[in-house]
């Protein structure tokens, strides 16, 4: 799940640096489709245009303890 966003984001990193720096950016598929000063915006934003597990939000910083986040919701239903 979100490996073809997560591959786009660790391929393209350098050039999203350039663009996006110390930005939030959301990622669909192979597809950087918004970017945001703070990950509640892109959060927000995201949510109300995709459905949950179909974007990747990430921080675009040179500090590679903030590459990567993850969140847990009590909301997820397996079936």
């Amino acid at each position: 799940m979100l490996e073809k966003e997560y591959n786009y984001f660790k391929k393209n990193k350098k050039t999203l640096l350039r663009k996006y720096a110390n930005k939030f950016i959301v990622i669909v598929g192979k597809k950087v489709v918004g970017s945001y000063a703070t990950i509640e915006n892109a959060l927000k934003e995201s949510s109300q245009k995709y459905s949950a597990g179909t974007f990747l939000i990430q921080k675009i910083s040179e500090n590679q303890d903030e590459l990567t986040q993850r969140f847990f919701s009590a909301n997820v239903c397996f079936r």
